[in-house]
């Protein structure tokens, strides 16, 4: 059992090192687009700019139907049977087409409502942006679906990991290079079009790459098969109204923030946000490349249970590493990545980086949970989260201002993390006893640089926790590779 263990492990490792590739490139361009985006648009372009992303978030989880999981989870199921796959695949590819066309058709006619939801009517008046740049935005939908709610998930359906990292690489340099080339001509409306752009390059990428997994007359055919379409219902609906609170949780928070307290506050708010979104695909992209289609295909079984319990670990082992590292750098990152005139979100990183510790430690029930198909638990799961976060954020707000929102995100993260871990206790078996080690002392750490890191005090102390958590984090990492 101990060799089965250690041969897992070695598996989530080399899952983790293949995205990190991945992750690396997303991180290196990233930020220089950040830093780009921060010295050419400042505060309130970068505020602008952040909206129009979550609604493109919004209307991927919409126009997909959130098939993606749903995808990977069948292909498991039915174990090769080419038949089956293709009309699943067509069945997919017909539904999503369908919705994403009927989606860019009803936004182009109601325009101007949609816009003065997303960003108010004054708020645009007094920019150089107009209705057509939003409907760029609106536009990209249709090709992120392509990629990342159909293509993506053929990828992980047929193991294809290496395929779906190579050519994301490829999509990531070439949309950086897209996104500095239009906001360096058209500036903030070049923004705007970047989103459209590095969509319809993800999406070419993933087209020359999947060739290789399935012929374009199996991928791209129209088709409707019943059997199917119901067993990926079971998936869409789920994952669609979980997938679809998050971005429509942050639109409302965020719409909050801009009537509260400006538009720049709205941009301080992304330092946050944004540092969650680069660091957290290193710690995630594991998870969905080996441990949810290895769940799939075990179920709820010793073998499936140890993919989660090592899943867990490595998760919560690096992100105590990169919170504690974060946390000890954050006034050297927030200028270095943007400039100067964001200092005032260094002190929105503690709260937004304890909190996330907790989500990181719930996130590997929730894709086992997935990969179980407990799609009641799953949705159950984001419509609590979504619920107590969005309602903390807004008390919060109301006491200790901007802060108040990553406050309230946390407080969901640790509540979904107190339960996931109550399940998690409640089955014990040989493997609880160093998981719940393992969380503790990150949890410790995390807290004690939390805390220095809010106050500014004993930098020495927060430099030695930074120095022993990296070195501890990597000695783990070789050891769990080296194992088998």
């Amino acid at each position: 059992m101990a060799a089965r263990a250690e041969g897992i492990g070695r598996h989530h490792v080399s899952a983790f090192f293949s995205g990190g590739m991945l992750s690396l490139t997303r991180l290196a361009t990233g930020f220089v687009r950040i830093k780009y985006v921060a010295l050419v648009l400042g505060t309130a372009g970068v505020g602008f700019l952040s909206q129009a992303t979550q609604l493109q978030l919004l209307g991927i989880s919409i126009a997909s139907l959130s098939m993606a999981v749903g995808i990977i989870n069948r292909m498991g199921a039915l174990g090769g049977d080419r038949s089956r796959e293709s009309r699943l695949l067509s069945t997919a590819f017909t539904a999503q087409t369908t919705i994403s066309l009927t989606l860019l058709a009803g936004a182009i006619v109601f325009a101007g409502p949609l816009v003065q939801m997303v960003f108010g009517a004054e708020a645009l008046a007094g920019s150089p942006l107009d209705t057509l740049d939003v409907v760029a935005v609106v536009c990209s939908v249709p090709l992120a679906v392509v990629a990342s709610g159909y293509l993506e998930a053929v990828f992980f359906g047929a193991g294809r990991y290496d395929l779906y990292v190579r050519a994301s690489i490829w999509a990531t340099l070439l949309g950086f290079a897209a996104t500095i080339a239009l906001i360096y001509v058209w500036r903030l409306p070049g923004a705007f079009w970047s989103i459209f752009a590095s969509a319809a390059v993800l999406a070419g990428a993933f087209v020359l790459h999947v060739r290789r997994v399935r012929p374009f007359a199996e991928l791209f055919r129209p088709g409707f098969d019943r059997s199917e379409a119901n067993a990926l219902v079971r998936f869409s609906i789920a994952v669609l109204v979980s997938g679809a609170l998050v971005p429509t949780a942050r639109l409302w928070v965020q719409r909050a923030v801009i009537s509260s307290f400006g538009i720049e506050a709205n941009g301080l708010l992304q330092v946050p946000f944004a540092v969650n979104a680069y660091y957290t695909p290193f710690l995630t992209n594991a998870l969905w490349g080996r441990m949810h289609p290895a769940v799939t295909r075990l179920g709820p079984t010793p073998a499936g249970r140890r993919e989660l319990t090592t899943g867990l670990r490595l998760t919560m082992v690096m992100a105590t590493a990169a919170i504690v590292a974060i946390l000890f750098l954050k006034d050297l990152l927030v200028p270095l990545a943007y400039s100067r005139e964001f200092m005032a979100a260094a002190r929105l990183l503690p709260p937004q980086l304890v909190g996330d510790f907790f989500y990181f430690a719930a996130f590997p029930f929730t894709v086992y949970a997935l990969g179980l198909s407990r799609l009641r638990v799953y949705l159950a799961a984001w419509v609590g989260y979504s619920a107590v976060a969005v309602s903390a954020s807004f008390v919060m707000m109301r006491w200790v201002g901007l802060a108040g929102v990553p406050i309230g995100y946390g407080i969901g993260n640790a509540i979904g993390a107190l339960v996931a871990f109550g399940w998690y206790l409640s089955r014990r078996d040989e493997g609880t006893a160093g998981t719940l080690a393992i969380a503790g002392i990150g949890l410790a750490l995390v807290v004690a640089q939390g805390l220095l890191a809010w106050t500014d005090r004993l930098v020495l102390v927060q430099g030695l926790l930074f120095a022993a958590t990296s070195a501890g984090a990597l000695a783990w990492l070789w050891r769990a590779r080296a194992a088998g």
